[in-house]
């Protein structure tokens, strides 16, 4: 397999991966869905049975820019668990003419945005949602990785959140859990009521478990279509346990915990050469970092637990107080990071394994991963 050697954000190389971790290359093959690159990254720490994230990036980001900005490879390590990052663009190695490729050239919303409005890329086995599912199945079915089948979550920011709402209502067999990052509700921020995500589970409706991260200042996404993603799919895990919508799980948080930032010095200043040198947040013109200009050392946050009708924790929703269309504690050699925290990818490998324990995580009792946020 080759070895990937990704370039940063601006100029300059990331550095080069340890011989002990492989980062692959490779390209979903199918021939009739439409193909894609990613890049997968297997630590050696992720032993027999190891779990895995799938992360969607965002509209004009790419699996690339994911990789460095989010830092979920450093966390792997750590926590042993295999990440994919499927890429939205087309593969560049292919021959003009083919008839898969005709047809779907123009996949996606344009700027590299996943198909999450697509009548024939949100439905099983169709379109793009198809082929992220393939790209999953895949992994999974590697022999070298031996990966938990049970153990398999998905997860995505901004245009990524969108299309992690499809594939959690298309292949709820599949994930076990689903993660959304400035995102929104099923079939493009429509699904309001949790229907049309039910109905697309048709037989393989499950429970399924959801954490959701949304900053207050978004000003791409805008706050209250987080929130409606959070009603979205409480609603749909309400189809689900009984086949109708009757309130059978609460609509409202059993507990909410706040968590309140110290001022402290801004991070440093980019290095000379990088865009907006003249404020020590805003890395990059395309959404500014208040929280750096405010003096903060990460930003409040307020934490919503929601149980299932076994009172068991089934959703989180973060509302993080300031913060614009960003990944928090992001790594800024990728596009639309803040430096700032909290750590949201921490918070969500936490909350997944939670999911998959085999135990039930009670809703009264306020779950907090093992890290520093207060």
């Amino acid at each position: 397999m080759a070895i990937l050697l990704l370039s940063a954000c601006g100029g300059g190389s990331a550095p080069a991966v340890p011989a002990q971790h492989r980062q692959e290359s490779l390209t979903f093959r199918h021939d009739t869905l439409p193909q894609r690159d990613y890049i997968l990254f297997m630590p050696a720490s992720a032993t027999d049975q190891a779990p895995l994230l799938v992360f969607l990036h965002g509209c004009t980001q790419s699996a690339e820019d994911a990789l460095l900005g989010t830092g979920f490879n450093q966390l792997a390590v750590e926590m042993g668990f295999v990440v994919a990052y499927p890429d939205q663009k087309n593969p560049n190695d292919l021959p003009p003419g083919e008839a898969w490729l005709d047809a779907h050239l123009n996949d996606g919303n344009g700027a590299d945005c996943w198909s999450s409005g697509q009548p024939t890329s949100i439905v099983r086995d169709s379109g793009e949602a198809g082929t992220l599912a393939g790209i999953t199945r895949e992994i999974i079915a590697r022999p070298d990785l031996n990966i938990d089948p049970q153990r398999v979550y998905i997860m995505g920011f901004s245009g990524g959140g969108f299309m992690t709402s499809v594939m959690a209502a298309t292949y709820p067999d599949l994930y076990a859990a689903a993660g959304i990052v400035a995102g929104c509700s099923y079939m493009a921020c429509t699904d309001l009521g949790g229907i049309m995500a039910y109905q697309a589970m048709g037989e393989y409706a499950v429970r399924m478990p959801v954490i959701l991260f949304h900053g207050s200042a978004d000003e791409i996404i805008p706050y209250p279509l987080g929130r409606d993603a959070l009603q979205q799919w409480l609603a749909t895990n309400d189809w689900i346990d009984n086949g109708q919508t009757d309130a059978s799980l609460p609509y409202t948080p059993a507990a909410i915990r706040q968590f309140y930032s110290d001022a402290a010095s801004p991070p440093d200043a980019p290095p000379a050469g990088t865009a907006n040198t003249d404020s020590a947040c805003l890395y990059y013109p395309n959404s500014p970092c208040l929280g750096g200009t405010a003096g903060w050392q990460d930003y409040p946050h307020t934490i919503e637990y929601y149980g299932d009708a076994e009172g068991c924790l089934l959703a989180e929703f973060w509302t993080l107080h300031g913060l614009t269309h960003n990944f928090p504690a992001g790594n800024r050699e990728g596009s639309f990071t803040d430096p700032l925290g909290p750590d949201i990818k921490r918070a969500a490998m936490a909350f997944f394994l939670a999911q998959t324990s085999g135990q039930c995580v009670n809703v009264t009792e306020p779950f907090v991963p093992d890290v520093e946020m207060e």
